[in-house]
């Protein structure tokens, strides 16, 4: 390549560098250009906020359930604590939902971190996003594990799925049976939720004849919830979240009662009555226990370790599980006079 050539090509170079290395000034800016086409609608309320409204729109009544449940037992006195497998089913709310998750009698796993029944064992809370939230998580009828027995109780299902007699061990026995049994668990009985059985008669030892069920098992809707969450009295004392009939003063929350008992005296008068006449059979069958070495002084517990016949073992059922049911007789007056009557008879 000759000089010039060279010379050339070195000069077009520098020219184009400076013209590319040079700028000017920003010049106006121009108009807005038109939108583009809308996008695709995303998933009607599945993962935004779309629905929130549905329960969220009147903060105020959520704050009023919460209110009312922060002063239930479900909240204070649930003994969430015992986390256990075995416990953990009725005593946690994630137990809860497991238990009812698998159909079994008992949670499948000690529970982590243990919390009391609250909102989300008994709503499918943050499911749908939608007012289905409020939705109950059990509404089937109830198989009681005591004795195979099965319950619909509407909207109640929820409430029996826990509060119902455990399985002793031994089983409740046949009646007729001339079996002796060595009991060795001095709380031997329905535990401590006897409430969906006596309710509906279920799950006793049922020596002698003439049992029949109290209006309340038949008419009642919805049973539990009808009288346990009746539309609240004063705030927070009794009804609605609370889950309480009778205050923690003693007032009776008589606002789901009215329908059938119309005046406040005459209905706190026959409770008191069926209450007093249930309590006196109550005592006296458990002094008849007491006497004959089955139960201790304070008509709590079974003495142990010793042997009952099948008749004493299953009258000491009995009457655990009008003692634990704890409602004197209210739930199922009928039921729970005959039972501790012919509890009585079969003993003398």
């Amino acid at each position: 390549m000759n000089e010039k050539l060279r010379y050339l090509i070195i000069l077009f170079g520098f020219a184009i560098f400076g013209l590319i290395s040079c700028e000017g000034d920003i010049g106006p800016q121009g108009p807005t250009g038109p939108s583009g086409p809308a996008g695709p609608q995303g998933p009607d309320g599945q993962n935004g906020v779309e629905n929130c409204m549905e329960c969220h729109g009147s903060s105020q009544l959520i704050t009023a359930k919460l209110f009312q449940w922060e002063s239930s037992v479900h909240a204070t006195g649930g003994h969430y604590e015992r986390n256990i497998d075995r416990c953990a089913g009725c005593h946690t709310s994630q137990g809860f939902l497991d238990m009812i998750s698998t159909g079994g009698s008992q949670a499948s796993m000690t529970i982590e971190d243990p919390l009391p029944q609250n909102c989300y064992a008994c709503h499918k809370i943050h499911q749908s996003y939608t007012d289905a939230d409020w939705d109950l998580t059990q509404q089937d009828p109830v198989t009681f594990w005591a004795s195979g027995e099965t319950a619909d109780l509407g909207l109640s299902n929820l409430c029996i799925s826990c509060h119902q007699a455990r399985v002793p061990s031994p089983a409740i026995p046949p009646v007729g049976e001339d079996a002796v049994y060595n009991i060795t668990n001095k709380r031997y009985g329905p535990h401590h939720g006897a409430q969906g059985v006596m309710f509906t008669g279920s799950s006793a030892y049922l020596v002698g004849t003439g049992y029949q069920n109290s209006v309340h098992t038949t008419a009642i809707q919805d049973a539990c919830v009808t009288c346990h969450m009746a539309p609240i009295m004063g705030q927070n004392e009794a009804g609605g979240h609370t889950f309480r009939v009778v205050s923690e003063d003693g007032e009776l929350n008589s606002n789901g009662c009215v329908m059938c008992h119309p005046d406040d005296d005459v209905l706190e008068g026959l409770m008191a009555s069926t209450q007093s006449s249930v309590q006196t059979l109550l005592d006296s069958l458990g002094t008849k226990l007491n006497e004959m070495g089955l139960l201790d002084d304070d008509l709590q517990y079974a003495v142990v370790p010793q042997d009952f016949t099948s008749l004493q073992l299953g009258v000491l059922w009995n009457y655990q599980y009008v003692k634990e049911d704890n409602s004197g007789g209210v739930h199922n007056a009928k039921f729970a006079t005959t039972l501790l009557e012919n509890s009585i008879a079969a003993l003398e």
